[in-house]
């Protein structure tokens, strides 16, 4: 676990060297965040609207005979561009963020306009991605509703299977210029030829931060001790509150940026075999070494 650990910082700490140098692209995980916010209010009010004003009795006459039938129906095509939306905004916003860490590798100096400019010349990439995820992400999520225990299981091994198959999807479609089918079967290709080392070295990066998140739980529980104190200690409670708060977001924003840079330095390596600008090549060789 220690050993883990701190492979991840290093991971982290490298990530971040390349990132501090261009700190201005922050703005897209934070933008991503506020736009998901916003899509899932405009989905949520909706059926809040709905759920408030529609009327207790069957279906009118001349309608589908399984009114059942009609409202799940509408239920999945809701979900399912749910889905295709919010899809579309992280990657959209990851794109952003992986234009720029390319320029960067590559000695340039990116700007938040290179990395939009980037995310736009691919958008219609994007969409058919996000598209592909979304039918992907409906139909498991329509077996395992439909599962028993086992089944469960089972789908939730095939969505872990198919996020791995897809790792390196989305840098093929952006800077090869790939197709769906063919971004797809190369991302294959690459993460047999990294012996899957590239996926330890990511849920790493996801353990380290994992574990800052779990250290706001200390003042957050504290401050609910307080806040049993009287009012005084009420105050403070959410003061340190709102503190843990502002820590976490920071924390996402960060969080994002940095897997966005260690994604596009982890597929510039499998993809060429050269140690991306900014790692240090012992780290690389030692934990992403190639399949021979």
């Amino acid at each position: 676990m220690f050993n883990r650990f701190s492979r991840s910082y290093q991971l982290v700490r490298h990530s971040w060297a390349v990132l501090k140098q261009d700190k201005e692209i922050l703005i897209f995980p934070v933008l991503s965040g506020i736009a998901s916010l916003a899509v899932a209010a405009s989905f949520i009010v909706p059926l809040v609207i709905f759920g408030m004003h529609q009327p207790a009795e069957t279906a009118p006459a001349g309608a589908h005979k399984d009114p059942e039938f009609q409202m799940q129906a509408a239920w999945y095509a809701y979900t399912f561009l749910f889905y295709l939306v919010s899809y579309f905004i992280t990657i959209f916003f990851n794109v952003g963020v992986m234009h720029c860490a390319s320029i960067r590798m590559n000695g340039g100096d990116p700007t938040v306009a290179d990395g939009f400019k980037g995310a736009f010349s691919r958008i219609g990439a994007i969409f058919m991605w996000s598209l592909v995820s979304a039918t992907v992400g409906m139909i498991l999520r329509a077996i395992s509703e439909r599962a028993g225990l086992i089944g469960k299981i089972v789908v939730s091994l095939l969505g872990v299977a198919w996020s791995i198959l897809t790792y390196f999807a989305v840098p093929v479609m952006i800077f090869e210029g790939a197709g769906v089918g063919r971004s797809i079967k190369r991302s294959g290709e690459l993460i047999k030829k990294t012996w899957g080392e590239a996926l330890v070295a990511q849920g790493g990066m996801g353990l380290f931060f994992g574990m800052l998140f779990l250290l706001g739980m200390i003042p957050l529980v504290g401050s609910i001790f307080l806040a049993s104190q009287g009012s005084l200690g009420a105050i403070v409670a959410v003061i340190v509150g709102a503190a843990v708060l502002f820590y976490w977001i920071g924390l996402g924003v960060v969080s994002a940026a940095l897997q966005g840079v260690f994604h596009v330095a982890l597929y510039r390596y499998a993809s060429t075999g050269v140690v991306p600008s900014g790692y240090p090549e012992e780290l690389v060789a030692r934990h992403w070494q190639p399949k021979s």
